[in-house]
């Protein structure tokens, strides 16, 4: 398995209070990579470690951590692993156009698509719109991050999570059911 160390997360420049007010859909970016330290930044707002007892940046439905965030980019399909700050590939190829069932042009040319995946396993002994609360807070700070850094990014739904499943390379249990597309504007 190829895995990718990232560096510290780049700090966010910004007040919540901007962040908030200036927080925009904006799907119109370029294709230039993001730096890592911008993914990392990025990865530590939606599930980013806070504490000993593993609790994180946004919160989860009884505590259960059942959502995860992976990563799509041109070289691949990737878990992020927040202990060791660590990308693990999952799938080698680039899997961004299973990510969406109408959008190909921007979801081709966006950098970076942040996946949260669900782990139905550890979930179910939760109610099943649990995970969708979770994913929906941690695409939420997605975007606050993101808006901080001077970025582009939209929460998206419409892909078919079954083909995106295998796409990326993932067990049965783990379902992709949401995803945030991010890039620097155009």
């Amino acid at each position: 398995m190829k895995t990718i160390q990232l560096p510290a997360a780049k700090a966010l420049p910004m007040t919540l209070d901007e962040a908030l007010t200036k927080r925009r859909t904006n799907r119109d970016c370029t294709a230039e990579a993001l730096c890592d330290c911008e993914l990392a930044a990025l990865l530590k707002a939606c599930a980013g470690i806070t504490s000993e007892d593993g609790r994180r940046t946004t919160p989860s439905t009884l505590d259960l951590r059942a959502v995860s965030p992976y990563v799509l980019r041109a070289d691949g399909a990737w878990r992020w692993n927040a202990v060791t700050n660590m990308l693990e590939q999952t799938a080698e190829a680039d899997v961004r156009k299973v990510s969406t069932a109408y959008q190909f042009e921007y979801v081709d040319k966006a950098p970076v698509t942040i996946v949260f995946v669900a782990d139905q396993e550890r979930a179910k002994n939760a109610r099943p719109t649990g995970v969708y609360v979770d994913a929906g807070t941690m695409g939420q700070s997605c975007y606050l991050a993101a808006t901080s850094m001077g970025l582009a990014g939209c929460v998206r739904a419409s892909f078919d999570h079954e083909e995106l499943r295998k796409a990326m390379g993932l067990a049965e249990h783990l379902e992709p059911i949401v995803l945030f597309t991010c890039g620097r504007p155009a």
